[in-house]
């Protein structure tokens, strides 16, 4: 037992879902599944009921939750006590919107845990990518973690505008973005699709305000297709749910797509990509002390999530 599958158990536990917990956790849903079955393993006992709809924990898994919660208190306090040098102070960061789907959320909050008596605090500003890199261009926040989109067909991508020689930039999580679709659309069993193919679909996408609705115009441009596109707006939600319904298709990143909505998402022969990049400016993070720390924490985080989960597909 080691103290990440406590940060799994506790997430699913938190969530009620294995899918919505793997967002936390910043690993995939199968992934989870066998660090939770190696604990029951572990334990010799099941902590989660998998027949219904939603997860609930066993008569057992409620009395672990007791015990693993408490084990993680007394992990970060020990983790405080190693570090109560450390100065304190505030950190201002931009955020993409939906922190917890892209695993942003649990490092954060893991961080402000090394400093129980509020020594530090977090303000977070949220935004599309280009509003937060104005934002960091005019230094009114300390950094900020962006959607790096990048188009396979030009290698391009949303940030291409900005000089960033002054800035570190350290990519968190990889994903793609992938069609996604009403589980009985005709390509929802395909496992890929080309950009030619989706010519007569009709598109719900996120507006101008987002990099990603210029990027997809002109990916379809790139194949001489102009986009049947019926509808835009600056919610995820709303374009999942009209999905749902049925009423059209989208591009959407893989890791929002499969999240609680009952849609498919299908792989796009060579595909937008979209990692989660946290962006810091060079003189800042070498000035201030807290921000080092900051910057340190996160980056392991995900790098050990990815050896967590590397190891795991082995």
């Amino acid at each position: 037992m080691d103290v990440f599958q406590l940060k799994c158990f506790i997430s699913v536990v938190d969530c009620k879902s294995f899918t919505e917990a793997s967002y936390e956790v910043a690993i995939s849903q199968s992934s989870l599944s066998k660090y939770i079955s190696k604990l029951e393993d572990e334990l010799k006992v099941k902590l989660f009921d998998r027949s219904k709809r939603q997860t609930e924990l066993t008569p057992a898994g409620r009395e672990f939750d007791e015990y693993a919660r408490a084990m993680l208190d007394g992990y970060y306090q020990m983790q405080n006590a190693m570090k109560k040098y450390t100065v304190g102070g505030i950190l201002h960061i931009g955020s993409i919107e939906h922190m917890g789907r892209v695993g942003l959320t649990t490092p954060i909050a893991s961080f402000l845990n090394l400093f129980p008596d509020g020594d530090v605090e977090i303000e977070i500003d949220k935004g599309d990518t280009l509003s937060l890199m104005n934002l960091l261009i005019s230094k009114k926040i300390d950094m900020a973690f962006i959607a790096h989109i990048i188009s396979a067909k030009r290698d391009t991508s949303n940030i291409d505008a900005y000089d960033l020689t002054a800035f570190d930039r350290y990519t968190l999580v990889e994903d793609e973005y992938h069609l996604v679709v009403n589980r009985n659309h005709p390509l929802a069993e395909r496992e890929v699709v080309s950009w030619k193919e989706l010519a007569e679909e009709k598109f719900v996408i996120l507006d101008k305000s987002y990099s990603l609705n210029s990027i997809i115009r002109d990916s379809f441009r790139q194949v001489g297709i102009v986009p049947h596109i019926v509808f835009e707006c600056d919610q995820v939600d709303t374009i999942l749910g009209l999905i749902e319904e049925d009423f059209g298709v989208s591009l959407l990143s893989k890791r929002v797509a499969t999240s609680r909505y009952d849609v498919k998402s299908v792989r796009i022969d060579r595909p937008l990509a979209r990692n989660t990049v946290l962006v810091v400016p060079k003189e800042m993070e070498h000035k201030r002390k807290l921000m080092q720390q900051f910057v340190r924490h996160i980056v392991e985080y995900y790098e050990n999530n990815k050896k967590s989960e590397e190891s795991e597909t082995k």
